[in-house]
């Protein structure tokens, strides 16, 4: 069997951004990172021989990186928020604190915690769907992504292209 792969990473597929988790019935405190990101495809080559243009897969990384950049993380989903959105703001509540965010610098993000586990699921979905939207993808497989919050911590999301 011949598995044929193409991965990004380094450079500028990274954003900053700050978050706080829920585990263990705890909340950390508001926080921030230097994320990075690595993508990987797997996939046989297609009429061009290749598996996907490294241009193509670095755009729309960094496109999806660019929309996270210096916002606060927002996970819409967490059973243990409650959130209330206005014009201008997000306000949060979490077992007697209370934050407010302007907006503007929030992204909302469809998951329950924003975790680099759920992050790397959330960006392997969104770049799936961009790819999926203006590229022929029957000769890939899957797509996994990585993300890492700081050196030698990374979670991974892998997932069939095809199912």
């Amino acid at each position: 069997m011949i598995t044929r792969k193409v991965k990004i990473e380094g450079g500028n597929l990274e954003f900053s951004a700050a978050h706080f988790i829920t585990f263990a019935g705890k909340c950390e405190r508001l926080h921030g990172h230097n994320y990075s990101v690595l993508v990987e495809v797997v996939g046989d080559l297609n009429k061009d021989k290749l598996v996907l243009d490294f241009t193509v897969l670095k755009q729309l990384t960094r496109e999806i990186c660019r929309t996270l950049d210096h916002r606060f993380l927002l996970p819409l989903h967490n059973p243990h928020f409650e959130l209330t959105a206005s014009e201008h703001e997000w306000e949060l509540l979490y077992s007697g604190k209370r934050y407010v965010f302007p907006r503007g610098d929030v992204v909302e993000l469809p998951i329950d915690n924003s975790t680099a586990e759920r992050l790397a699921e959330y960006i392997c979905h969104e770049l799936r769907q961009r790819l999926a939207m203006s590229y022929d993808l029957s000769n890939l497989q899957s797509i996994m992504v990585g993300v890492a919050e700081a050196p030698m911590q990374m979670a991974y999301y892998q997932t069939a292209l095809h199912e």
